[in-house]
């Protein structure tokens, strides 16, 4: 236990990492660098006098060396340096070798004026760094130089005295466990009940069944890309930070999960293979529940096929909605059940070890592993009594807690094997700052999120939870009282106990999701389970008070699946699958499963079915809430599995169960990939002579909002021909038809495109019209018209202009000329439109086109979907790689790696340079927002000289700790 309470503060090896630009040997240009946090830990900047003067001769505004966007960066100009809202004037002399020194670290600026005067600023914190970058042509910037280091305090490796205290730990721990184990009486063998857990061996397999088919037919989750991302940027660089934003600061002390996922996602990245691990740990839960749990809550009941089957619908409720993928819930679901379980089993230290070591692994894993404190806390005084028995003498007491401490010291081994006090505190600085950190209070979010009508709200997420908070109040009344304390009545309370407080302790996690809830699946299957054969035990010799108890939690169990069945059947990223009420409450053959009609006559009919032998109304009173349960639970499970049956055959294009079918059969590998293709434009096309304009509302060069300019410069490029019918009156309408295009011969994967602003429905339209030359007249062929997709987060005041156009194989055979025809008939805030002329274009396949355009950035949301895509962007020892290519989420765009105020890793990209989208389309669903693929290309990338260095230093005080910032 000491060697465990030693590892945070044990030596470690940190890295380095120091930028010097430019390169050696090479001119001095500008470049994008990713440094994070955005101020590094030391700067030094050199600017000889022959920059100076070339940048105050270009003028005032010409920068000679930017690090970024002011105040927070540092902007040199021909006569003064900026940064952090402080002006030092650099006056240059006539010395040959006259320079500006720019040095900045902890203890604050100093610059060095080219005239030898030193001005020393303190209190100046590091300006921060985005890139390099120079208004100066090569020549006039030589001799611009810049270094910076960063120290990382997460990018660490133990040390030769930290892995000896690791060791010594763990075989403290293994001596422990042995210790415990050999401790107290001896165990008593029960009778085994071979042939009934035989009998009902067919539910376990269809259990497995479900959730193998389940992984390759099942949604995503919320993060599966940002976890699998950090996961694989542990097993390329060793670095466990958040990837993506708060200054990529490492999940400390809960990157347990990441750690685990990193050396899985080494073999594969298929979504399939990240899957199995969530799959497997259900699997898992599955038997403790049914033969941990239920075995000891209903030691008679637990083998036979009612209870097997009843506990089945529970767990697949309560954990198919939540659990699949790479979060962490997973491996807290099992920690927590199989915690349970043990605490129900408890008598000997030896049990008292195990449920110490569960402990000791679930914590580390997420903020969820508070769940663990649950089943401890109810079942306190029978793991007192599992300690007294084992420990004759208080020595023997004291002992066995040194020796439980020794194995609960297991999780600060797993948390700080490879980080240190320092990684945590200003991990959970940094965390706590940029959020989300709410308080406890705050707990009710979680259910506003999870009534809301959106993903994180979805009908099958409602319902286990609904009708687990519901059933609490039930099992309470009806096991509580004491004429009513039998053994089943007292676990069930026990039970309901146990979820109560783990309910209560989510508000201690600093993010209030409602896919949290799923750390509590197991929790949630065994109350369902128990509290239904406690309602079946009272319904049998019913009274007044167990019937009014019926009739009442048959009401709120009807109110909480109503409820339930309120939400839409929504789910993560759409895109990747067609589910049926995606948007609305579900209502499968036309039933509202949202109205409590369809729910009353279910319980009533259900009960007086089961109870028609006796025919005793307090028998159909009592036993109502059990139909109700089980009813809900096989709709629920039902919906579910028809749902994403349904899916991939109402829309195969971009579906993530075809692509890991596709992975099975070993055909199509590349997932989303697969199914996108790339639309880049070719050359422009040229007027012919055979004129044809005509123009009514409609002018040339104009027309557009002057907010949202076209791609290129009037005249120029895209926009050498371009037509508009916007002006101030939104009453005017118009249409056009512009001239004749040369149209030359097409490939099979060629096209034409033009770029749109303004909308193409309602009243507006827009078409080629396609011809042939037939001497001085054009014969026309006829007219197609392209699918357009407006963005989803278009704003009106700044709209966006897209590539639209038509595939060579449906242009009218012998076409050689085409042009463009328009129609504005809108008279609402919308009613204009703006088109460039038609430019050729190629059709490519997305993994084609990123074989050779990496590094690549998938954002987060997307980051699941494409396992071919292994040139990724790596982060590592303060620095991280700018990417070649972006592929962005559908939109509204999800850019949290590029927002300052939550310290998004890949500021740079919004700060310098510019991302151009290409234009791309899901391969026979052009009307379906994919997402989108950008490319940044405006200045050099990471053209720097980097080195990285290592030095040991203390667990405590060896790191710097930056202060965050917005």
């Amino acid at each position: 236990m000491i060697a465990g309470c030693a590892l945070p503060f044990a030596p470690v090896w940190t890295d380095t990492t120091t930028i010097a630009w430019p390169a050696p040997v090479q001119a001095v240009t500008s470049t994008s660098a990713i440094v994070v946090p955005y101020r590094p830990t030391e700067l030094t900047a050199t600017v000889p006098c022959s920059a100076l003067g070339a940048a105050t001769a270009a003028g005032p505004t010409v920068g000679a060396l930017v690090t970024g966007p002011e105040p927070g960066a540092l902007v040199v100009t021909g006569d003064a340096a900026r940064f952090g809202g402080a002006t030092v004037d650099l006056r240059a002399t006539a010395t040959s070798d006259c320079r500006a020194v720019i040095t900045a670290n902890s203890s604050g600026v100093s610059v060095l004026a080219p005239d030898g005067q030193r001005t020393d600023l303190p209190d100046q914190p590091v300006p921060q760094v985005f890139g390099f970058h120079t208004d100066l042509t090569p020549p006039d910037a030589a001799g611009i130089s810049v270094t910076a280091r960063v120290t990382d305090p997460f990018t660490t490796s133990p040390s030769a005295v930290k892995y000896g205290v690791i060791a010594v730990q763990v075989a403290a721990a293994c001596v422990a466990l042995e210790v415990l184990r050999r401790s107290g009486p001896p165990r008593r063998r029960r009778p085994r009940r071979r042939l009934r857990w035989r009998r009902v061996w067919w539910v376990d397999v269809a259990v497995i069944a479900t959730l193998a088919s389940w992984a390759v037919i099942g949604p995503l989750a919320v993060d599966d890309g940002w976890a699998s991302t950090i996961a694989r940027n542990v097993a390329a660089t060793g670095n466990p930070g958040n990837y993506y934003r708060w200054w990529n600061a490492a999940e400390v002390p809960f990157a347990f999960s990441e750690e685990l996922f990193a050396p899985w996602t080494m073999v594969s990245t298929a979504p399939l293979w990240l899957r199995m691990p969530s799959t497997l740990l259900a699997v898992a839960t599955w038997f403790v529940v049914s033969r941990g749990v239920l075995g000891a809550a209903l030691p008679v009941r637990a083998g036979t096929s009612r209870v097997r089957l009843l506990s089945a619908a529970c767990l697949l409720a309560a954990w198919l909605p939540f659990n699949l993928g790479t979060r962490p819930e997973s491996f807290v679901a099992l920690g927590v059940t199989t915690a349970l379980a043990l605490a129900l089993r408890a008598r000997r230290p030896g049990e008292l070890s195990l449920l110490a070591l569960v402990v000791a692994l679930v914590v580390p894993i997420s903020p969820n592993g508070i769940l663990m404190v649950a089943p401890i806390v109810v079942f306190a005084p029978r793991l007192l009594a599992a300690l007294r028995a084992g420990s004759p003498s208080r020595v023997h007491v004291c002992a066995h807690l040194l020796a439980l401490g020794c194995i609960g010291a297991v999780g600060l081994t797993v948390i700080f094997a490879d980080q240190t006090w320092d990684a945590l505190v200003t991990a959970s600085d940094w965390h706590t700052f940029f959020g989300p950190a709410l308080p406890w209070y705050d707990e009710p979010d979680r259910y506003r999120y999870l009534l809301d009508a959106s993903q994180q709200g979805s009908s099958p997420k409602r319902l286990p939870v609904l009708l687990t908070v519901a059933m609490i109040p039930v099992v309470g009344l009806l096991g509580y009282p004491r004429r009513y304390r039998d053994y089943l009545g007292r676990t069930a309370t026990r039970l309901a106990a146990v979820v109560a407080i783990a309910l209560a302790l989510f508000a201690v996690s600093p993010s209030k999701w409602s896919y949290h809830l799923g750390a509590a699946a197991g929790l949630f299957a065994a109350l369902l389970t128990v509290g239904v054969v406690l309602v079946a035990r009272r319904a049998r010799t019913p009274d007044r008070y167990v019937a009014i108890v019926g009739i009442g939690g048959s009401a709120l169990l009807i109110a909480a699946v109503a409820l339930a069945f309120d939400g839409p059947n929504a789910w993560w990223l759409p895109a990747v699958y067609d589910v049926p009420w995606a948007s609305e409450p579900p209502r499968p053959l036309g039933v509202p499963l949202n109205s409590p009609v369809p729910w009353l006559i279910a319980a009533l009919a259900g009960s007086a079915l089961v109870h028609r032998r006796r025919r005793r109304l307090t028998g159909i009173a009592a036993g109502s809430p059990n139909i109700v349960v089980v009813t809900a639970l096989g709709v629920v499970v039902t919906l579910l599995l028809g749902s994403f049956i349904a899916a991939p055959l109402r829309r195969p294009a971009g579906s993530l169960a075809v692509a890991n079918l596709h992975r099975i059969e070993g055909s199509r590998v590349c997932g989303l990939a697969d199914d996108v293709q790339l639309l880049p434009d070719g050359p422009v096309l040229s007027a012919s002579d055979d004129g044809g304009e005509q123009l009514t509302g409609f002018r040339r060069q104009a027309g557009f909002l002057p907010a949202a300019p076209p791609p290129d410069p009037l005249g120029t490029g895209t926009s050498a021909y371009l037509w508009g019918s916007r002006t101030p009156d939104e009453q005017a309408t118009g249409s056009m038809t512009s001239t004749w295009f040369d149209l030359p011969p097409l490939a099979a994967n060629g096209g034409v495109a033009v770029s749109v602003s303004g909308r193409t429905d309602g009243a507006n339209r827009l078409g080629f019209e396609f011809g042939r030359a037939d001497g001085a007249r054009v014969v026309t062929l006829g007219e197609r018209t392209p699918v357009d997709r407006p963005a989803a987060d278009e704003d009106p005041g700044h709209p966006l202009w897209r590539s639209i156009g038509i595939d060579a194989s449906v242009i009218p055979t012998g076409a050689d000329r085409v042009r463009i025809r328009a129609v504005d008939g809108r008279t609402d805030d919308l009613g204009w439109l703006a088109v460039t002329g038609p430019r050729l274009r190629s059709t490519l396949g997305l993994t084609e086109f990123l074989e050779g355009q990496g590094p690549v950035l998938i954002v987060w949301p997307m980051a699941f979907l494409f396992p071919c895509v292994r040139n990724t962007v790596t982060v590592s020892a303060g620095v991280a790689t700018t990417p070649r290519t972006v592929i962005e989420s559908p939109r509204p765009f999800l850019i949290d790696d590029r927002r300052r105020e939550i310290g998004g890793v890949f500021a740079t990209l919004t700060e310098f340079g510019v991302l151009h989208e290409i234009p791309s389309r899901l391969v026979g669903h052009p009307e379906v927002d994919w997402g989108t693929v950008e490319v940044y290309d405006d200045v050099a990338r990471d053209a720097y000289r980097r080195t990285v260095s290592r030095a040991l230093v203390p667990g405590f005080g060896g790191a710097p700790h930056p202060a965050p910032e917005r």
